[in-house]
């Protein structure tokens, strides 16, 4: 190959490299997010002007009101913080980790709630997506070394732990206290503890002091404001038993190329100076107008797959939330699991059961096809029609569940209720 022909080969390599790190970046985005990435993009780029939305009429009445919301937007987006899965999945990208361990390690973060703990057991999953022991102790101990200390545990015992070894207390008596003396240690036990640890109750209560330092819920920094106050993204209605998947295109700018540049462009046909940078601008801001549209038709392909394997769900409620994986998306839709990623990480639907971020429709399978959010509501049916004289222990629910065909851990039925806020037997009996 000649020089030139290898010269234009590394230059369209480069330009495809660009726009897709600018499509990348566009998807990844929240509506806020992007609202300020594009106003960002016309700041600097002269030849970007965005149109007005299609209904100019509502616009002229309301152009004031508009513009001073698109300000107090602008405010509000360059300080959103980022959600807890996001903020663990860019550290998890820069990690330079093997490309295996990187794709499992981002698939236990999806299975992590807002505290940053895992609602299933990390083995559970590991069984269900067929890794070795191998690979879930190496995406394990990726996430646990993630920031903010703490998260990756499967409750709050392991999540004290896991931060007193990122203090490099592993060692120390607190630690020993959450290792081996729990139950002593919430009930306040110190005396007993004191006599099995051979340590005075001055130092056990000392430690008990440094574990009451720790934080019991790493991802609340994260915590999002209540879906009632989302945009959604994703618009899921019913009609005529048919379940139609729209975008809402809530706060997405219309950009466009101005037409004042394109004639300054023509006019300036003798000065290369002045060309070349038009040229670089246009290039540019055609690049982010289709990665914004690039954006949109992802998110609605991925939204339409969802809608489409979660029927039961969007047409009978919760209850009937089927298990899917990202694999399965990634596969009918043609996409890598890495764009799926990114297109339900902070992307809101909205259908009659509420608003619910895209990423909550991707649920393990705990065998007969449940996934956790169905057993919540099977667990919360069998209490609400208990006898409240002789309510149902975890052991007994256990045992109904099993009749069902729902194989679930005793233990896993009592992290539920924490998650449903529903009293133990022994506190619900009256």
């Amino acid at each position: 190959m000649s020089n030139a022909g290898m010269q234009q080969g590394m230059k369209q390599s480069m330009v495809a490299t660009a726009a897709m790190q600018q499509f990348m970046r566009a998807l990844q985005a929240t509506n806020m997010e992007l609202r300020t990435l594009t106003t960002q993009a016309m700041a600097a780029n002269p030849a970007l002007e965005e149109l007005p939305p299609p209904d100019e009429e509502r616009e002229q009445l309301e152009t004031d009101t508009a513009a001073t919301r698109r300000h107090d937007f602008l405010l509000d987006s360059l300080t959103e913080a980022p959600s807890l899965s996001a903020h663990l999945e860019e550290q998890i990208r820069r990690s330079a980790l093997p490309a295996k361990v990187e794709s499992a390690a981002l698939q236990l973060i999806q299975q992590l709630d807002t505290r940053g703990y895992f609602c299933e057991s990390p083995a559970d999953i590991a069984r269900q997506q067929g890794w070795s022991t191998s690979l879930l102790g190496k995406a394990l101990q990726a996430v646990q070394d993630l920031d903010p200390a703490g998260v990756g545990a499967t409750d709050l015992r392991e999540s004290l732990m896991l931060q007193l070894r990122r203090e490099g207390e592993e060692d120390s008596l607190a630690m020993r206290l959450l290792q081996h003396h729990w139950q002593q240690l919430v009930q306040h036990r110190y005396a007993e503890a004191a006599r099995e640890l051979a340590e005075s109750e001055p130092a056990i209560a000392g430690a008990a002091h440094r574990i009451s330092q720790l934080n019991p819920n790493p991802g609340a920094a994260f915590a999002r404001e209540d879906n009632s106050e989302i945009e959604p993204d994703v618009l899921v209605t019913l009609k005529a038993n048919e379940l139609e998947v729209s975008l809402t295109h809530a706060n997405i700018p219309r950009l466009a190329l101005s037409a004042e540049y394109r004639e300054m462009m023509a006019e300036q046909a003798d000065n290369p100076e002045v060309r070349r940078y038009l040229s670089r601008c246009f290039a540019e801001g055609r690049e982010l107008i289709k990665a914004i549209a690039q954006r949109q038709e992802t998110i609605l392909n991925v939204a339409q797959e969802i809608v489409l394997r979660q029927r039961s769900f969007f047409l009978s409620g919760p209850a009937a939330l089927a298990p899917l994986r990202m694999e399965q998306v990634a596969e009918a839709t043609g996409l890598h699991i890495s764009t799926i990623s990114r297109a339900v990480n902070g992307k809101f639907l909205k259908c009659t059961w509420g608003v619910f971020e895209l990423r909550h429709f991707f649920t393990t399978d705990l065998g007969g096809s449940h996934s956790p959010e169905a057993v919540q509501a099977r667990i919360r049916d069998l209490i609400a029609a208990e006898n409240p004289r002789h309510p149902l222990s975890d052991a007994k629910l256990e045992q109904l569940l099993a009749a069902e065909n729902i194989t679930i851990a005793r233990r896993t039925i009592a992290k539920y209720r924490d998650i449903m806020h529903i009293l133990p037997a022994s506190l619900r009996r009256r």
